[in-house]
């Protein structure tokens, strides 16, 4: 008896541990946001059969979720910004400790270039405007008398844009000329001349004053001042993404969008195209996030050229006279084909300076917008390709002074001239070869004109200052 009572007290004792895999089986229920809590308490060794209290808020008892997959790529991401970050900054030390920035002359190379061309561009004005000089007024020094004089002040605000700092350039000519450039294209509404049906001319008695040209030169200045001011808005952390999308994208588009819209409303489509891709490639090369840009800027440019063909009919009707191969000739496409006659005119050696044919009343506006149709005839195909490859050195030059610049206002700057000066000669030779629609598009620094090359002459300036300043090694100094 009392060895069964013995076994029965110690299996009453051994029966907690023999049912413990049962015990455990019965209380492995399926997880939920309820039974979640109560076995992470029996994980941690406070009871078995404890479960959360009736009355315990919900917050108490519930656990914070296990961080998603896509919680993970933005924490690698970030981590990987970060090192990217640390390592640009390792870099750029290094960098600053091994250069040092030198102020010396001007560019000697592209000071050449730019005598070049307005030397060329002097002679085939003279040439081209000889014929409409007597036919107007009976002398036929009176194109080249004015070019002339246009050529002395360019020269003039080059050398006065030269002189002029760096700093006050940045400090007050980028508002100033943006202001200016768009009084002066509403003031041309109101009191402009015309030629057509377009009004881009404001009469100051001497000369006459194109606003677009003017605002070529501010948008170029403003955009640069922009990024150089606000460059750490622009880049703000990617969590503040609404902040950084208005700083990065929307007040550039503005700036370009409120300069574009107001050449667009003077009727000056080329001359509008051209300011929207100079400020384009410099939102692209100032730092603009691409995807942003373009789903922002391009629907809106394209609906504003949209817009205006729909109101325009004349504009719209030179792109679908130019895609009609049924046009005809001698009516729609007279200034076109007169061209064209002219490039091929020239042969392979041209027929000589002061020779060309199609000046004498043929070939219209030969001394401004279609000036290059005459070099093409005088000089023919080597002198073609000369020029061009004259002004491919003026854009390799260029680009070299914006990437020696010394802070991002200059390189942009330099950038922006050097871009501008680029894409009006492409556009020009273009216009002139048949390859694009007919549109009243200047050759900087050949096309007779005041206004356009006064400006043209001060972004020279601007561009020979920047060419002043640039960053140089140490051990490159030391040679020396």
């Amino acid at each position: 008896m009392n060895n069964e009572n013995r076994n029965r007290a110690s299996h009453a004792r051994r029966r907690p541990e023999q049912t413990t895999p049962v015990s455990r089986a019965r209380t492995q229920r399926p997880v939920t946001a309820e039974t979640k809590p109560a076995v992470q308490r029996y994980s941690a060794g406070v009871s078995r059969t404890s479960a959360p209290k009736p009355s315990a808020p919900a917050k108490t008892r519930a656990v914070a979720p296990a961080p998603k997959a896509n919680s993970r790529k933005a924490a690698v991401k970030r981590e990987q910004q970060l090192v990217k970050e640390r390592k640009n900054a390792r870099t750029e030390a290094l960098w600053q400790q091994e250069v040092v920035r030198v102020r010396g002359g001007i560019d000697g190379a592209m000071f050449a270039i730019i005598l070049i061309l307005v030397a060329l561009g002097s002679i085939t004005v003279f040439s081209a405007s000889y014929p409409e000089a007597v036919r107007k007024t009976g002398d036929g020094m009176t194109y080249i008398r004015s070019q002339i004089g246009y050529v002395l002040l360019g020269f003039a605000c080059m050398g006065i844009a030269v002189w002029f700092p760096i700093e006050k350039w940045r400090r007050w000519a980028p508002v100033t000329a943006y202001s200016i450039a768009a009084v002066l294209l509403i003031a041309v509404l109101f009191i402009g001349t015309s030629e057509g049906v377009t009004k881009r001319w404001i009469d100051l008695g001497p000369v006459n004053v194109q606003p677009s040209e003017v605002m070529k030169l501010a948008i170029i200045l403003m955009i640069a001042w922009y990024f150089d001011k606000y460059e750490d808005r622009m880049n703000t952390p990617r969590q503040n993404w609404k902040i950084q999308y208005q700083w990065n994208t929307v007040l550039p588009i503005v700036i370009l969008g409120g300069a574009c819209g107001l050449v667009l409303i003077g009727k000056h489509l080329s001359g509008t195209i051209i300011v929207g891709m100079i400020g384009l490639l410099m939102l692209i090369v100032g730092g603009c996030k691409l995807k942003w840009l373009f789903a922002t800027g391009i629907p809106l440019g394209l609906g504003a050229i949209g817009t205006f063909l729909a109101l325009n009919p004349y504009a719209l009707k030179r792109i679908t006279t130019k895609l009609d191969e049924n046009a005809d000739k001698l009516d729609e496409l007279y200034q076109t084909t007169q061209s064209i006659y002219a490039i091929g005119s020239g042969g392979l050696f041209g027929v000589g300076l002061g020779e060309s044919r199609q000046k004498f009343s043929y070939l219209t506006a030969a001394h401004t917008d279609f000036i290059f149709a005459i070099w093409c005839e005088e000089w023919g195909f080597l002198g073609a390709v000369a020029l061009i490859i004259l002004f491919i050195l003026f854009m390799w030059r260029g680009y070299v002074i914006a990437l020696r610049a010394p802070d991002k206002f200059t390189m942009l700057t330099a950038f922006g001239i050097t871009t501008h000066v680029g894409i009006q000669a492409f556009f020009n030779m273009c216009v002139v070869a048949d390859m694009f629609p007919n549109t009243g598009i200047t050759l900087p620094f050949f096309s007779y004109g005041g206004s356009s090359l006064v400006v043209l002459m001060v972004e020279m300036g601007i561009l020979l200052a920047i060419s002043r300043q640039y960053y140089k090694k140490k051990s490159d100094l030391r040679k020396k």
